[in-house]
């Protein structure tokens, strides 16, 4: 833990006990007096300092887990540690979707092409070099782990979600990065061929170079080409 929060934490009112706890850790979090990675205390020690029972911790940790704002690790190690998922509840509420058999490969297709052609567009509007070189280091890791396909939604995450940080729109990014969480349920041992693989990486040569030439409608294109290709994985949902 970054520094020692026991004094600015306040026993909640009884009728909303795990709303006050939960709001008053958020506070701590957005106000960064707790960063990710900072460890929390444990479930004892705060329910000592909030003067409340375990139970009623062990709910708000949940409620804050949920959020994307904890990750609860386990292990004598573990804990509840600051996170920055917040795309999580997206990730949930198509997650649940997927489960209650709503969500058609047809219909993932349609809402990752339409939200990545604006990520795409507008990263295209801001891109500097120096963005446009991190993309390029983070798409060459595709062929760096060439011999590990397992690797190739990591790498392939990490450069779809990078385009939308450059779009600069925070709410672009948590959808972006919950869709893409989502393929690894729906697809979870989707390895790929060393030619997918190529195939991907070149996808991804020809938005970086549509990007550098600032060619939007290239853009646009080449994009919603390569979340096309969601559709030759080897899983159906």
């Amino acid at each position: 833990m970054k520094e020692n929060i026991a004094h600015l934490l306040n026993p909640p009112k009884k009728e909303k006990l795990h709303e006050s706890i939960v709001a008053q850790i958020k506070v701590l979090i957005h106000s960064k007096k707790l960063g990710v990675g900072d460890k929390l205390p444990a479930e004892r020690e705060l329910a000592r300092l909030f003067q409340v029972s375990r139970v009623v911790i062990r709910e708000s940790l949940r409620s804050l887990e949920q959020s994307g704002l904890i990750e609860i690790k386990p292990g004598p190690t573990g804990g509840p540690f600051v996170a920055h998922n917040l795309h999580k509840p997206i990730f949930d509420a198509a997650h649940d979707l997927l489960d209650q058999g709503k969500l058609s490969l047809p219909y993932f297709l349609e809402a990752r092409q339409a939200i990545e052609r604006v990520t795409v567009k507008r990263a295209a509007e801001k891109a500097s070099d120096s963005d446009l070189e991190r993309l390029k280091r983070i798409n060459e890791q595709l062929l760096k782990d060439i011999e590990d396909p397992g690797k190739l939604r990591e790498h392939n995450t990490a450069f779809h979600v990078a385009v939308a940080e450059i779009a600069g729109n925070p709410l672009l990014k948590l959808m972006v990065q919950s869709l893409l969480d989502l393929l690894g349920v729906v697809f979870p041992n989707a390895g790929q061929s060393k030619d997918f693989i190529r195939n991907t990486y070149e996808r991804h040569v020809a938005i970086l170079e549509a990007m550098a030439e600032r060619d939007i409608g290239r853009c646009e294109e080449l994009m919603a080409l390569d979340a096309g290709y969601t559709a030759d994985l080897k899983v159906d949902l």
